[in-house]
């Protein structure tokens, strides 16, 4: 039993698993919008964007949260340009910016490899995060979450159909930038405890889960949010036994519970869609 509880018996494991714990849940929430906007590519830029805003921030002695924010919001801006000027298509305008922000960060770390932890930044930190930065997670935290369930609805119609939310008079190019903004914030947020890394992973996977788990969004936002805060607890928790990386275990957590869905999802689910077929078409073999 006492091996069992071992990690709450350190301090920087308690910390550890409850911020992971906040950001989980955070990440998980934001996720089912990501997966229902299809923006998966998004999250992975602007995770990898704000590598040369946490570089910055570290020379010049900023908070990094301040730095990485501003370099999420001015990829995201820049990619919305480069789409909008040209006829490059979204997908490759994704690719070009981000790479470009994340060529730009490692150029920057290189140049002053003394002032920037190269470590934290691409794997996280999560058992030595201090005190300023648990507070920077939590305000993040709380405004991601506060602007979600305030306008949960409003964005659920603008990434269903950003045309029909037109026609209804909702402000588009707002719901847009805030959905946007919260991102970014929620990526910076998640950098700390899984590093640019695997930030795409926390924001994209529990909502792919829960999207083959439910066809009603309501019950897709608590089951994405409760994976996100589950797994991450779990994770961090086996990291300590396994003494392994924190976000490491996290991902590879929330991967198994993803692929476990994917083929045993009573609706959705690679058997349940085997069996359908075989239903409808009695020429199929039965499945052995």
């Amino acid at each position: 039993m006492s091996e069992i509880l071992a990690p709450f018996h350190y301090d920087y494991m308690i910390r550890a698993i409850w911020v992971s714990v906040l950001i989980g849940g955070v990440c998980g929430f934001l996720s089912s919008f990501v997966t229902l906007k299809g923006w998966s590519l998004m999250g992975d830029a602007l995770s990898h964007a704000v590598v040369p805003g946490v570089a910055v921030a570290y020379i010049l002695g900023l908070p990094f949260a301040l730095g990485a924010f501003v370099a999420g919001l001015l990829a995201a801006g820049t990619m919305a340009f480069v789409k909008t000027k040209s006829r490059i298509r979204e997908d490759a305008t994704i690719g070009i910016v981000f790479t470009s922000f994340f060529a730009i960060g490692l150029l920057l770390i290189s140049l002053f490899p003394a002032r920037v932890d190269l470590k934290m930044i691409l794997y996280g930190n999560i058992l030595g995060i201090g005190n300023p930065d648990i507070l920077q997670v939590i305000v993040i935290s709380a405004v991601t979450l506060v602007s979600l369930v305030a306008k949960w609805k409003d964005l659920m119609l603008f990434c269903f159909d950003a045309n029909q939310a037109r026609t209804l008079g909702l402000p588009v190019g707002i719901l847009h930038m805030v959905l946007l903004s919260l991102l970014a914030a929620t990526a910076v947020a998640a950098l700390q405890a899984v590093g640019a890394c695997l930030v795409v992973a926390m924001l994209v996977t529990p909502g792919a889960t829960a999207y083959l788990l439910t066809d009603r969004f309501g019950k897709m936002l608590w089951l994405s949010s409760t994976m996100g805060a589950g797994t991450s607890f779990v994770g961090a928790y086996a990291s300590y036994h396994f003494n392994g990386a924190t976000g490491g275990c996290i991902v590879t957590l929330q991967t198994i519970v993803f692929l476990a869905a994917f083929m045993f999802a009573p609706k959705h689910g690679l058997f349940a869609a085997k069996r359908r077929l075989r239903l409808t078409d009695p020429k199929i073999e039965p499945l052995p």
